[in-house]
């Protein structure tokens, strides 16, 4: 069953002067129909200015189509007795942690959602504790955010989503300003929701070492969904994806090179330990 499911989506941004008349159209999507399974992983990839992070604000109708359908669990985004369920279903994590974040403490923070949504007492902070040691945060429960590194924080926006119980987590390129490290914690995090807790995860990037564990990947261009696949399939295509000024995995990139210097090796090779069995096979 599809948690998400768009049909036909047209958005536009519309440019206008101080008098207010148009002066240039934007198709950041262009009639766009993809179908999202609940507790899958997926991942939407593209360069700047792709259209995945307008893709991304239609999961949980921060913008609805202005031709076509987004359906959340069910329900149609258009409908605005329907928003606050949607918003429910599908939680929203940005880039920047900063802007998620207003509590003064963790705890406090990861609890602001349940309580506005009139959560009680009791269950706030089982739901709290349960959210924090989910992204591996629960020993700084007591912290201020303000003295926490990017990836901590952006770990507590997640929770702080998580605690009101989504059945799906959208995280709108979460790493972009994180440092290796901070990548990393995030990305594990997010991989150990969707694994343990069947969160549907829905990343939107473009750094492709983050979604070589996805169940699906996307390939947005130019407003168009213009690749899909497993992981494997899209990165056997490293011709294409170069065409669409998209980097791959280091690891993937050397395994194309040695492929085209003439040794054997399989397609779409994602870690090390791939490329080493495949080296060996060829001896």
């Amino acid at each position: 069953m599809d948690i998400i499911k768009t049909q036909d989506v047209l958005y536009e941004y519309i440019r206008r002067d101080d008098e207010g008349e148009v002066t240039g159209i934007t198709t950041a999507l262009d009639h766009i129909s993809l179908g999202i399974k609940k507790g899958d992983f997926i991942a939407i990839l593209g360069r700047n200015g792709s259209g995945k992070s307008t893709l991304a604000k239609h999961f949980n109708a921060i913008l609805t189509p202005e031709e076509g359908t987004v359906w959340v669990d069910g329900n149609d985004t258009s409908d605005e007795d329907k928003i606050w369920d949607i918003r429910q279903t599908a939680g929203m994590v940005f880039q920047n942690p900063d802007n998620q974040i207003i509590g003064q403490v963790v705890e406090e923070d990861v609890g602001f959602g349940p309580e506005n949504m009139g959560v009680p007492t009791e269950e706030i902070w089982k739901r709290v504790e349960e959210s924090l040691k989910a992204v591996g945060m629960y020993e700084y429960r007591k912290h201020s955010p303000n003295k926490l590194s990017g990836g901590q924080k952006q770990r507590v926006s997640i929770a702080g989503v998580l605690a009101m119980k989504p059945k799906c987590i959208v995280l709108d390129e979460p790493t972009a300003m994180l440092d290796p490290k901070g990548r990393r914690e995030v990305i594990d995090a997010a991989r150990e929701l969707n694994k343990k807790e069947g969160v549907t995860v829905i990343l939107i990037t473009h750094y492709m070492e983050e979604v070589i564990n996805a169940d699906r990947v996307f390939v947005m261009d130019g407003g168009k969904i213009v690749m899909q696949g497993t992981p494997k399939q899209i990165f056997s295509l490293v011709d294409e994806l170069k065409a669409l000024r998209l980097d791959v995995p280091q690891v993937t990139l050397l395994a194309w090179e040695l492929k085209k210097k003439g040794l054997n090796l399989p397609e779409g090779i994602l870690t090390v330990e791939e490329l080493v069995e495949g080296i060996s096979r060829c001896r």
